[in-house]
């Protein structure tokens, strides 16, 4: 049998398993990034409907400080009343006040909580956590995904080097393999 026939149907072998480990280790590590994204929006939203639950007005649990989410990496909590109207907030999307869907709202009032992604428009990703109150206010914390995504792409670029990397490792070994074996089978 040809010599590099040889090595390329011992090398694809070892490519799959490479490959299927490489795919694994990003999407894990993909979706721990997104998952964790959530994370301050659950503690944010939890102190505010535990908060208004216990009688808080929901105007003084809004910041005071504007911000755009176009161009703000912070958190921030909006807080919608039981007419789906926003009290309070001081967060705008280029100069005005951003407004949920109302099906995302009715969902959060019927299952008390919900957990999206949301594209205000092109290029602009939040991350989403709703709580509803036992007074129908929904509680929204959101922040931005950028640094989240700036981090998968990272770990994209990081897990496309080790798979190359991995797979010219393997036709090493196969092609040193191959050359002791014949090696081996002349003496």
């Amino acid at each position: 049998m040809n010599k590099y026939l040889i090595i390329s149907k011992n090398w694809l072998g070892y490519a799959a398993v490479v490959t299927l480990l490489c795919f694994l280790v990003y999407i894990i590590a993909q979706q721990n990034f997104r998952q964790s994204a959530n994370d301050p929006q659950f503690q944010l939203a939890q102190d505010a409907v535990n908060a208004i639950n216990k009688g808080t007005d929901p105007k003084l649990l809004t910041g005071t400080q504007p911000l755009d989410i176009a161009s703000t990496l912070s958190p921030y909590v909006l807080i919608y009343d039981t007419n789906g109207s926003e009290i309070g907030n001081n967060i705008t999307l280029d100069g005005k006040i951003p407004e949920m869907p109302d099906g995302v709202l009715n969902k959060t009032r019927s299952n008390g909580i919900n957990t999206v992604t949301w594209q205000p428009r092109a290029g602009l990703r939040q991350a989403i956590v709703m709580m509803a109150t036992h007074k129908g206010y929904v509680v929204v914390a959101s922040r931005s995904l950028q640094t989240t995504e700036d981090h998968i792409a990272t770990l994209g670029s990081q897990v496309l080097f080790g798979w190359i990397v991995s797979l010219v490792a393997m036709l090493v070994v196969v092609m040193l393999q191959e050359s002791m074996t014949s090696k081996m089978s002349h003496a």
